[in-house]
Formats: C-alpha cells, structure tokens, sequence
C-alpha cells in the first residue's frame, strides 16, 4: 500500500472520529424533551462509528 492510501485512509479515519465527536455534541445537548427512542437512534450511530473507527485502525495498523 503506498503513502498516497495510507493518508488517504488517515484521512478518512479522522474524518469519522470528526462525525463520532460531533455526534456526542448532539447527545449531549439534546432537549429534556428528546424522546428515547430519539436519543437511542444516535447513540446507535455513535457506536457504528467507533466500530468503524476500530475497524478502520486496526486496517492501517497491518500495512504500516
């Protein structure tokens, strides 16, 4: 794999933990009001995102 894919998966890795982040902004802003079911929604596409961001890692660990 060259440098070119591996910045480029750096890249996309950052840009995930950027999404996971926001997305914890948004859960922990949430109005009173949110309904649960609301608040599980994101909190499932958090976890998605980690298991992406671990995924995504341990790919990069195997070519560096």
């Amino acid at each position: 794999m060259g440098t070119g894919t591996i910045n480029s998966k750096r890249r996309y890795i950052d840009s995930l933990k950027k999404k996971h982040r926001i997305l914890d902004k948004v859960i922990i802003n949430l109005p009173i009001s949110a309904s649960d079911a609301e608040v599980k929604l994101l909190k499932q596409q958090k976890l998605h995102l980690k298991e992406q961001i671990t995924q995504e890692e341990n790919k990069l660990k195997e070519v560096i």
